[in-house]
Order: structure tokens, then C-alpha cells, then sequence
């Protein structure tokens, strides 16, 4: 994630570590512990939270990608699967490390190699719940990206993975 300087305004769509894609609907100006400061309010599906307008872009949040990434995320996609430690607690650590990052190709190569496990060995439980919830953060980036339907996007999805492991 960058640590860049960048201005955001209203109706700019940010993927944060935690809670995932929101699209800022304004800013507020709240008083945290005595001090005021003003902060951009993010809308996402399930909720709304509040970024510091003074350090909005930081390691747990980013500018949506480009539609040049989305390209580049998806050929990643079609790439050689990587395979995973078969420790499954050395896989556990991998995959908490590899999600710290929510970088659309560390999402595309978290996708791309969770699915070929899946297809080799099966995934336990946690290994299911990261592919859902990368997969569920993928798809809703790439229809804003691309302006189609989430549904769409996960046809998509669901079509490279397809074209990839027969």
C-alpha cells in the first residue's frame, strides 16, 4: 500500500485492510480527545467510517486501481499457481501476511494460488474464509473499475479460474 501524499475528495472509491471498498461521501469535522480535525467520511456496504483527511493514504488504505492494474491483476490470474507451505500453520502466517496487503495483484496471486489448492488438496476453513472474502473484495473492485454489475464481474472471475485450471 502507498504511503504517498494524495488528496481524496467526495465520491472517491478507497480499499481499506480492514474494511474493504468504500466510496468517500463527504468529510466532517470531528473532536477526538480535545483536538478537532478534519475527517472524510467512507461508506461501504455494511457500514461507515471515519479516515483522517490528514493521513488518508496510509499502509491500510488505498486509491482504487487503475484500469491498467485490473489488466495486470487479471493476467496474473492466468499465471502458474504458487504453491503454499503444507505446514498448515506456516500456511496460516503466509496467508495473514500476504492479506496485510491488499494490493490488487497480492489479491490476484492470493486468488490464482488459494484456487489451485483447492483444486489439489482442499482448503480448511480459515484457507475457504480468505478465498471468499478476497475473491468477494476482487470482484466489487473490479465492477467500480470497470462499471459493470458485481454479478458480472464474478462471471468474469469464475471464467478465468475456469479457463485456468481445466
Amino acid at each position: 500500500m502507498s504511503s504517498k501524499t494524495e488528496t481524496l475528495k467526495k465520491g472517491d472509491w478507497i480499499v481499506h485492510l480492514y474494511y474493504g471498498i468504500g466510496q468517500i461521501t463527504g468529510t466532517e469535522t470531528k473532536k477526538i480527545g480535545g483536538e478537532k480535525e478534519q475527517y472524510y467520511r467512507v461508506r461501504t456496504k455494511n457500514s461507515t467510517y471515519y479516515v483522517p483527511v490528514s493521513n488518508a493514504i496510509n499502509d491500510r488504505i488505498r486509491p482504487l486501481s487503475s484500469e491498467y492494474k485490473l489488466r495486470r491483476a487479471k493476467q496474473i490470474l492466468r499465471e502458474t499457481p504458487q504453491e503454499f507451505p503444507e505446514n498448515h500453520n506456516e500456511r496460516r502466517r503466509f496467508l495473514n501476511e500476504t492479506t496485510s496487503d491488499r494490493s490488487i495483484y497480492n489479491t490476484a496471486q492470493l486468488i490464482r494460488d488459494l484456487v489451485h489448492r483447492k483444486h489439489q488438496h482442499g482448503l480448511n476453513d480459515f484457507e475457504q474464509k480468505t478465498l471468499d472474502s478476497t475473491e468477494e473484495l476482487f470482484i466489487l473492485e473490479w465492477s467500480i473499475i470497470q462499471e459493470i454489475s458485481e454479478a458480472e464481474a464474478q462471471e468474469k472471475l469464475e471464467k478465468i479460474i475456469e479457463e485456468t485450471n481445466e
